[in-house]
């Protein structure tokens, strides 16, 4: 599996799945994968002979007294010993294949097959009998990690443009974005109009709130649009309104202000803990780097490899969505195994993402090192020699 968390051994609060429960002498813990990054590391998790226990639904027919058949779907909990496992990189899921041993209720299914299918939320139980310490090493890996994630609903705004984003460790969500009307902001800048906007993105606010009773709110954009948001909210609603931790500036409002908001190294600091700002500022450092001396860096994962066999890597970044697409590769499966051991500072960056986007345009893998190793230069020699 990969380390812990993408930042495993300094980041301790941007661990996002949650371990429910941990049983030592049934041989058990109990998961949720929360993000992408989850998945991938369940996935590496379960080997197999491992038994998955999951709830789904069956379709059960019964007969009526005058012969006719009636169905309807139950749900039920089935235990399945791996044979197979696969990754679809394309759906974003992780399956595991094998025969039925367990089920919850009396259908018949016994010694049939049947496919685990994982997706983000999903609730698993993961049952080990011979090799239980590699669970508990995972599940203690994510201790503490029993309660909701933290999570910040930011509100982006200027003349033009609001929109509103939601901030976990598992990614960004835009929940609401929308153009604003351009009206004559002579006459008490089109108040009417602009209201009604505000309401709307206050609603779906006001929705997310109520599900997410620990979401803090910030509201950002040029000061004078951000005030004036917060004067209305005041006015509309108190409960959004106290749930407001930070206001602050930005140059221009709507997504485009998220996006500015994320390369910004100036956040508040509760905000600066989630994984999406971490992994903002870790590829705006590498492009740094790279920039300042291409040697003391390495690009692509050929590089990446080469310069870990040579004791230079610092710290490795890997775009999600690599990993997703190549998870056969014996060469990225070495440098995962080496992080999984301890041996590299490996940072997993979220999907859907510019900091994400950006490494992989460089290839998926990159590495800050230790000290100047001209990589092109002995890759070059190799290739000539080979």
């Amino acid at each position: 599996m990969l380390p812990a968390t993408p930042e495993a051994n300094t980041r301790r609060r941007c661990r996002v799945v949650i371990i429910k429960r941990v049983d030592g002498l049934k041989r058990f813990i109990e998961v949720i994968p929360e993000s992408g990054i989850d998945l991938i590391n369940v996935f590496r998790l379960i080997e197999v002979g491992d038994i998955v226990y999951s709830r789904t639904t069956r379709e059960v027919k019964k007969e009526r007294a005058d012969g006719k058949m009636d169905s309807e779907r139950v749900q039920v909990v089935l235990g399945v010993e791996v044979e197979s496992k696969a990754i679809d990189p394309l759906m974003r899921r992780i399956r595991f294949t094998g025969r039925i041993i367990y089920e919850s209720r009396e259908l018949d299914l016994l010694g049939k097959y049947h496919t685990v299918t994982l997706y983000p939320g999903v609730e698993i139980r993961i049952e080990s009998k011979k090799d239980f310490q590699r669970l508990k090493s995972f599940s203690d890996a994510f201790a503490g990690r029993r309660e909701k994630p933290m999570r910040v609903i930011c509100v982006s705004l200027d003349d033009y443009e609001i929109a509103a984003a939601e901030f976990t460790n598992g990614g960004l969500n835009v929940i609401y974005s929308r153009h604003l009307p351009q009206v004559d902001k002579s006459i008490s800048w089109g108040e009417a109009a602009y209201d009604e906007s505000f309401d709307e993105v206050i609603e779906a606010i006001k929705n997310r709130l109520m599900e997410y009773k620990d979401a803090d709110v910030a509201v950002f954009g040029p000061e004078v649009f951000a005030q004036r948001f917060m004067k209305y909210l005041r006015k509309k609603s108190k409960m959004v309104y106290e749930r407001v931790k930070a206001i602050c500036s930005t140059s221009i409002g709507g997504e485009a202000g998220i996006s500015e908001l994320l390369r910004s190294r100036n956040v508040p600091e509760f905000m600066s803990e989630l994984k999406p700002f971490i992994d903002a500022i870790e590829a705006e450092k590498f492009i740094e780097a790279m920039s300042k001396n291409p040697e003391r860096v390495a690009i692509g994962l050929d590089e990446v490899l080469m310069a870990w066999e040579m004791g230079a890597v610092e710290k490795a970044l890997v775009s999600e969505g690599y990993l997703w697409g190549n998870m056969g590769d014996e060469r990225l499966e070495r440098l995962l195994a080496a992080a999984e051991r301890g041996k590299l500072d490996l940072r997993i960056l979220l999907d859907g993402l510019e900091s994400s986007e950006k490494i992989s345009r460089l290839g998926g893998a990159v590495a800050f090192l230790r000290y100047p190793v001209p990589l092109r230069e002995i890759r070059k020699s190799v290739g000539d020699q080979g």
